[in-house]
């Protein structure tokens, strides 16, 4: 599966999204997400959509817990390492601030470089801005950082990516 598939994936579900509670809280938005992202992600047989997955220093590298992940689980009769068959990690906020965006993409860096997932996404729920001005250099073409709102019953979805040439 391509980024771009990913990414076509995840505007799809977003803009899916309609419910105003769920704007409300993280959680809920999540929930939706995960279900959204579930129907519309043309996935390969084994390759899930997965919440909050805690990530072990001993198993992983690191500690961290994302809030959603699409990944093939690990097999070691399948994968010499943990770093195959991961796909994308996602990161949520509500109405994020730049400090939790700039923690979020942090994050999101240390994912993709220990766990060599190839591409990470950023969602700002209930917000106009991406914050996307905030990606570090080393992440540009890596993650996708998106803004997503809804006024009244129209869902607005603002998106800002730049894939890599390589």
């Amino acid at each position: 599966m391509t980024s771009a598939e990913v990414l076509a994936g995840v505007r799809d579900a977003l803009q899916s999204i309609t419910a105003p509670r769920l704007f409300e809280t993280e959680r809920g938005y999540q929930g939706a997400l995960l279900g959204q992202l579930d129907r519309r992600l043309q996935l390969p047989a084994r390759v899930i959509v997965e919440q909050e997955y805690q990530k072990q220093a001993g198993r992983h590298g690191v500690t961290i817990r994302p809030d959603i992940i699409i990944h093939e689980p690990f097999d070691p009769e399948r994968f010499a390492d943990r770093t195959q068959g991961n796909v994308a990690v996602i990161e949520l906020k509500l109405r994020s601030t730049a400090a939790e965006a700039a923690d979020d993409f942090m994050s999101l860096g240390l994912m993709l470089d220990e766990l060599r997932y190839p591409l990470g996404i950023f969602i700002n729920i209930g917000a106009e801005r991406t914050w996307a001005e905030l990606l570090p250099q080393a992440l540009h073409g890596r993650v996708a950082c998106f803004a997503v709102r809804l006024q009244d019953t129209a869902v607005t979805v603002v998106e800002v990516y730049q894939p890599s040439n390589s």
